[in-house]
């Protein structure tokens, strides 16, 4: 609701009641500050929109209103201000985001660290910890300065820099980057470098610099304005050469104002948004719709994107025969109930899917990097990383033995959503350059994707991500990035369009993207995609119709057959008839 408190939304109050009062109460005064707030507005946003380097659409109206001031025709001038103020509060209610984009990225970033001295530990600023310091990373945490591990072991989620969820154990001397998030137990870093050079600030600076680099974009609507002021400046100029007549040039201009173009299209847009809303798939501003409707290239993240985001117990491969898969999965879940590792989790929630009670455990203990083991019933049972022979590609795999005997091997992978595989192939199909781009190795990527059209980037660091898509930018194409993490948020920015996906409305990523998709449902790119393309169709209609009434309205007030007053309750007439074609994008699609 603050945003009803806009200086642009309360304007055409203003306007709205000058002319009422003016009208009704004869005030003519009150229709000189109608007009003077329109012309205000107009000079605003068409100064702004020139320092943005795109096309404003006020010539028209800003010329109307003048005339208008100067032959007397006050009314004819105030309804301009009215439809020019309202037109300016529409758009700018659809398209009110958020201000600083990257306060979302900055917010996850610890203020501080907690620094070894001694034997005291003391916060501190992050940007007064000097290089070579000890510091505390808890568990949960996220890592907010490049180091090297001072502990023995430390388990850490990688998926904010790499995209990948399996967790990573590293050891004593391993270098560590800030935005990994310490998955286990707390862990002492010698911190490389400052909170200035580490790599979540370079990501941070990366989307900053893909947001201030973007080309302005030339709306539909600006677009068509160029013909339309050209011709209108011809009709009102031969107007005036073969009649002299100023009068029936404002009838000309009162006429031309393109309302069509301010508001027709913008609420067509504004019903796409609406729509899409009703569908879990927020867009931020109607002019992403515009840019998803030219798109050419999609580019995909991996990793929670096309694929569930999260380990899941694939397979298990029973090495005793003695022994079922149940069975392994009752000795593994009694075990890793008492853990809160990632893997731990999937055995579990692979019990409860197959209805799998986990039996009592006793004297568990749990290594980080080796494994957990316990006694369960009256064997040791233990569940640890599985030799190399045991291994499978773009899996995680751990050996479960029973006193020692090799009992069962379980693996682990991340799973490709439902639809996704349809997905990518009706993209395909339809046109679009479809390309995948993930941190995972070349090996599992190429496993998960094996037939499917398309192009497969690996290995990509966030920084390579953004330079794909920059790439693609530079050689003509007009992009999609879609993902979910704060490792795709460059890419996020710097691509035409930025769609995320999220179940949660806090992801950095989302504050980087122009779509948000709540939820994980893959088959809503589809709708997207469709959706826009519908949303820009009725615009252009609209638009088209608005324009071609407008052209035969200013030949006849050309022709002396209507006065000002009279062409501005024609153009409202007009208006009217392409803002209901226009608010069909709003009304779902018939099959």
């Amino acid at each position: 609701m603050r945003y009803l408190k806009s200086p642009t939304l309360i304007l055409p109050a203003i306007v709205a009641g000058a002319l009422f009062i003016a009208l009704f109460g004869s005030i003519p005064l009150l229709y000189a500050l109608a007009i003077g707030i329109g012309m205000i507005e107009v000079c605003v946003v068409g100064y702004r929109e020139i320092r943005a380097g795109t096309l404003s659409l006020d010539y028209i109206a800003f010329l109307a209103m003048i005339l208008a001031a100067f032959t007397r025709e006050f009314l004819a001038g105030a309804v301009i201000a009215l439809m020019y103020t309202g037109g300016e509060a529409l758009e700018t209610y659809a398209s009110r985001r958020a201000e600083a984009s990257l306060a979302a990225l900055l917010a996850r970033i610890p203020k501080t660290a907690l620094v070894k001295d001694g034997g005291r530990i003391t916060e501190t600023p992050l940007g007064d910890v000097p290089q070579g310091a000890i510091i505390v990373i808890r568990g949960g945490e996220l890592v907010p300065l490049d180091g090297s591990l001072d502990s023995p072991e430390a388990v850490l989620n990688l998926a904010n820099l790499t995209g990948e969820p399996l967790p990573e154990t590293k050891t004593a001397g391993d270098v560590i980057k800030s935005g990994s998030v310490n998955a286990g137990n707390a862990f002492d870093l010698i911190v490389s470098g400052t909170l200035a050079t580490s790599t979540y600030a370079k990501i941070v600076e990366l989307v900053k610099n893909a947001e201030h680099d973007q080309s302005p974009f030339v709306r539909l609507a600006a677009r068509a304005n160029v013909p339309f002021t050209l011709l209108t400046f011809g009709i009102s100029l031969g107007t005036y050469v073969f009649t002299g007549d100023l009068t029936r040039v404002l009838a000309v201009l009162v006429i031309a104002t393109p309302c069509p173009l301010i508001i027709a299209a913008p609420i067509a847009f504004i019903g796409g948004l609406s729509r899409a809303a009703g569908r879990n798939i927020i867009v931020k501003t109607p002019a992403v719709l515009e840019s998803i409707a030219r798109v050419t290239s999609i580019f995909f993240d991996k990793t929670g994107t096309l694929t569930l985001g999260e380990p899941r117990l694939a397979r298990i491969v029973c090495l005793d025969d003695s022994c079922s898969e149940s069975a392994a999965l009752m000795l593994a879940a009694a075990l890793e109930f008492h853990s809160i590792h990632p893997l731990a989790r999937a055995v579990i929630q692979a019990a409860r899917e197959r209805h799998i009670a986990a039996l009592p455990a006793r004297e568990v203990q749990e290594r980080i990097g080796e494994g957990i083991s316990g006694v369960v019933g009256e064997s040791r049972i233990s569940l640890g990383q599985a030799p190399e022979t045991y291994h499978q590609p773009g899996s995680i795999s751990l050996l479960l033995t029973k006193s020692d005997r090799p009992l069962a091997v379980f693996h682990f992978s991340d799973v490709l959503k439902d639809n996704a595989k349809k997905l990518l192939a009706e993209l395909s199909r339809n046109g679009y350059r479809i390309a995948v781009v993930t941190g995972d190795r070349k090996e599992n990527a190429e496993m998960i994707f094996d037939g499917l059209p398309i192009t497969l980037h690996a290995d990509c660091t966030p920084e390579e991500k953004y330079r794909i898509v920059d790439h693609a930018r530079a050689r003509g194409d007009v992009v999609a990035m879609v993902g979910d993490g704060l490792n795709d948020a460059p890419a996020l920015a710097r691509a035409d369009a930025g769609i995320v996906f999220s179940g949660t409305e806090n992801s950095a990523s989302i504050e980087a993207a122009d779509v948000a998709i709540l939820g994980h449902d893959v088959a809503l790119i589809q709708e997207l995609f469709a959706l826009s393309k519908r949303s820009v169709r009725i615009a252009r209609q609209s638009v088209s119709a608005g324009i071609g009434l407008s052209t035969a309205g200013m030949l006849f007030a050309a022709a002396g057959f209507l006065e000002p007053v009279q062409g501005a309750v024609i153009q409202e007439g007009i208006d009217i008839a392409v803002i209901i074609n226009a608010l069909r994008a709003a009304l779902s699609q018939r099959r």
